[in-house]
């Protein structure tokens, strides 16, 4: 079964306070989430972000680490990490905490990586 969902796990808490926070710490030019870096801005997500999840042609979900479901198997230490999954098995890690890292704050990186993971995915199914 193909690919069908990418989760985006940021490493930050949900709710409204943290979300207050995370927005002073980028204004602040503080970011502790390379992958909130990549995805949001100050004021929300970033038009290069929306335009990437359009373009890659699968659903794209969010999720914070309170909210990670313990069954999946990731570590905090493992945060951010972008998985896969197919149907509802089990998620799998697509790009991990070095490979967002080293996206640099880039979309075009992010999505480059992403296209990549997605596209073994495909050919380790076949």
């Amino acid at each position: 079964m193909p690919v069908n969902r990418v989760i985006l796990v940021y490493n930050g808490d949900s709710g409204l306070a943290a979300m207050l926070l995370d927005a002073a710490k980028k204004a602040a030019g503080r970011e502790d989430c390379a992958l909130c870096e990549i995805t949001y801005s100050p004021i929300g997500k970033r038009r290069d972000w929306v335009a990437c999840e359009r373009r890659l042609d699968v659903a794209v979900e969010e999720l914070h680490r309170d909210r990670l479901p313990r069954e999946w198997g990731i570590a905090r230490t493992e945060l951010p990490c972008v998985l896969g999954r197919a149907g509802d098995e089990r998620p799998f890690r697509l790009l991990g905490r070095a490979d967002i890292t080293a996206c640099r704050g880039s979309v075009a990186e992010l999505e480059r990586r992403l296209r990549d993971a997605l596209d073994s995915s495909k050919e380790a199914q076949s």
